[in-house]
């Protein structure tokens, strides 16, 4: 055996080498299907986490000047989610909705209140508490109105 065939023959070897250190390489950097899980879990709780944000209790307190514990949120129905028996799509989705109580005093004196953001009053007793000369906010109620498809 020559010295040239013995070069080739150690460059082979040492080609043959590098792409078996290029494989292994390739295969200790791959993600392992529980990191794919995890990674796909974290991007839908992210996805839907801005709209829960926005229509949580604190933000429905701040823009109304309220209390935290006048804003009420109603749990989301599941009726309408794909794995809700019988599984399968329902063609159904909820949509929040929100309803503003107000209070004041009407110009007779009389307390009265609004539970449709104003549009229409009423008188009633607001014993032991005392309304406000002003329309106020007194509460939020946060629910879910069905749709179809």
């Amino acid at each position: 055996m020559d010295d040239d065939a013995a070069d080739r023959i150690e460059s082979a070897v040492e080609s043959v080498e590098r792409a078996v250190q290029r494989v292994e390489t390739a295969i200790k950097d791959k993600w392992t299907t529980p990191q794919w899980i995890a990674l796909i879990l974290v991007g839908i709780g992210l996805w839907s986490l801005p709209g829960d944000i926005w229509h949580s209790k604190w933000r429905y307190a701040l823009s109304y000047g309220i209390q935290s514990s006048n804003v009420y949120v109603q749990d989301q129905p599941h009726d309408c989610a794909f794995f809700a028996a019988p599984l399968g799509t329902k063609y159904c989705h909820y949509e929040r909705t929100a309803s503003i109580t107000r209070w004041a005093t009407s110009q007779t004196g009389n307390p009265i209140i609004s539970y449709d953001d104003g549009k229409t009053w009423s008188t009633f007793d607001p014993a032991p508490e005392h309304a406000p000369q002003y329309p106020t906010v007194k509460a939020v109620f946060i629910g879910w109105e069905k749709k179809v498809d």
